[in-house]
């Protein structure tokens, strides 16, 4: 997966501020020719966001508008990959919850993306680990999901 330098410190700086407590957020951009995500754009949590040890829950009706905002701006060029969120002191592994909402994202009705990234930091204040999960298919039974793991890999943005 790429990531914009610039939408990976936004990420980093909102990981720290809200330390110790989960945050999270969006990640928009595009499926590259490779199949490889692209992420240009970071949405944060949202003012009315809920932030716990150990659970967070977006303001969703503001996402949901900037990522319109987004869409529009890039003249549709820009879209929904999945989100992102933060395991403070802990693992940047997938718990059982976070499977079960890749999944539901992937096969909601109204996702654009099949296989949407989950995108999970582990740490505190001065060090994070960051993992990238893709949904890539399920069982029938249980939360047994499968997922690649992705490199990260920032890219800065280069004025013309």
């Amino acid at each position: 997966m790429w990531i914009d330098s610039i939408a990976f410190d936004e990420m980093l700086g909102e990981a720290r501020r809200a330390y110790p407590l989960e945050t999270g957020g969006v990640l928009a951009g595009y499926i590259a020719g490779n199949g490889d995500p692209v992420v240009q754009h970071l949405i944060g949590p949202g003012p009315n966001a809920q932030h716990k040890r150990q659970r967070f829950h977006p303001d969703h009706d503001w996402q949901c508008r900037r990522l319109d905002e987004i869409f529009e701006m890039s003249s549709g060029q820009t879209v929904y990959l999945g989100d992102w969120h933060t395991h403070p002191d802990g693992s940047p592994h997938m718990s059982w919850l976070d499977k079960r909402t890749l999944r539901g994202i992937a096969r909601h009705r109204d996702s654009a993306v099949a296989r949407p990234i989950m995108m999970i930091g582990a740490g505190g204040v001065e060090r994070w680990t960051w993992q990238v999960h893709r949904y890539s298919g399920d069982r029938m039974v249980g939360l047994s999901i499968s997922v690649d793991v992705l490199e990260l890999r920032p890219f800065g943005h280069v004025d013309v």
